[in-house]
């Protein structure tokens, strides 16, 4: 019997930065995750911290100040990165010069930020570290035309996300695997600058591939299913949305739930749910296959049911992919909602406090 899924298979396939690849952008436009916000003032402290900084490596204000008060008064506006066909992940807001990659499936794209690096300097763990985050879009910005040499013809996804899961990684909330994998596959010039050959081998640089591989893939899937599935899925740090392929101009949202599980910082006030890598967990991955991360499994166990790290978490999926462990299924009905496993996340500060744990988020009742 043929699969749901034969033939759709995601290309890392380009970069270039965010104005160039999504020409219709709006003017002074930051990309945030999750569903809209009611008001520039129900913006989150961590995502507010991250669109001070990208404000200002635009040059659009000259300080803090500045930049603070053009979020509040609404002289810049955010918008939900999916309403563009981009997956930005945690509190990460993305700028029009920030570097964005390109994957592609079936005709289907799909954009996601270069991953921000390391915790000192990265925009996603929403906190106040203004001038290290600016340095390190500045640099990103500055690695574009070699990030399109490294690129190069392009990179078929699906063969290193199944050797990844082999090796521990469930594609979330661990992408060590995949990231060494990807960093193989690149096409590495002579002239690719020895930093940013060290850059796309840290842990989480293969993270935002894998977010348009999943957005991609339900996207594609939605082409070919008839009754309606889940094509977005995110969280803002207020609010959980997500959207059907029978509406997908449309946010579904409900108040975001946090990540239960262990904390670096006990005292800290954790942020419900923010980030579009909720893309992943929406296909299939993440918390879905937790038994096929033993590292991961092993620190949410006392936090969750034994049912959650079986393969009774991925009985509201659709079908296994080929290319993928067969015990794997993916694409979400929209009927099934209410039987989702949870999303896989990094917990946030709700203070700016930055990252303070990780735990799997429900899936809030649809």
């Amino acid at each position: 019997m043929t699969s749901i899924w034969e033939g759709i298979h995601p290309r890392l396939t380009g970069c270039d930065s965010l104005a160039r690849a999504v020409p219709h952008l709006p003017p002074r436009t930051l990309l945030h995750a999750g569903p809209p916000y009611a008001a520039p003032d129900a913006v989150p402290v961590p995502v507010r911290n991250a669109a001070c900084a990208a404000l200002l490596s635009e040059g659009w204000a000259d300080t803090i100040d500045e930049a603070a008060e053009m979020l509040r008064s609404g002289a810049v506006h955010l918008a939900p990165a999916q309403d563009f066909d981009v997956v930005t992940p945690l509190a990460c807001v993305v700028p029009p010069s920030m570097p964005v990659l390109r994957v592609e499936a079936c005709g289907l794209m799909r954009l996601t930020p270069v991953n921000d690096g390391p915790a000192d300097g990265a925009l996603r763990f929403g906190d106040s570290q203004t001038q290290a985050q600016i340095a390190r879009i500045k640099a990103l910005r500055g690695w574009l035309p070699h990030i399109v040499d490294l690129v190069g013809d392009g990179v078929d996804l699906l063969p290193l996300m199944n050797t990844a899961i082999h090796a521990g990684d469930d594609l979330h909330g661990s992408v060590a695997q995949l990231t060494d994998a990807l960093a193989d596959a690149l096409t590495v010039p002579a002239a690719a600058p020895a930093d940013l050959l060290a850059y796309i081998r840290t842990p989480l640089f293969g993270l935002n591939p894998v977010m348009a591989a999943a957005s991609v893939l339900s996207a594609a899937l939605a082409t070919r299913q008839g009754a309606p599935v889940v094509v977005a899925a995110g969280g803002n740090g207020v609010d959980f949305g997500w959207k059907s392929s029978a509406t997908p101009d449309i946010w579904e949202a409900r108040p975001a739930h946090a990540p239960v599980g262990p904390m670096m910082k006990p005292d800290a006030p954790v942020l419900p749910a923010i980030g579009d890598s909720a893309v992943i967990d929406a296909l299939g991955l993440g918390a879905a296959i937790l038994r096929h991360a033993p590292a991961l499994r092993d620190a949410l166990a006392p936090f969750h049911p034994p049912q959650a790290f079986t393969p009774q978490a991925s009985a509201c999926f659709l079908a296994p992919h080929p290319a993928l462990p067969g015990d794997i299924r993916l694409g979400l009905p929209m009927t099934a909602l209410s039987d989702h496993p949870g999303i896989m996340l990094a917990m946030l500060g709700a203070g700016g406090e930055g990252l303070i744990g990780r735990g799997i988020a429900p899936w809030p009742a649809p």
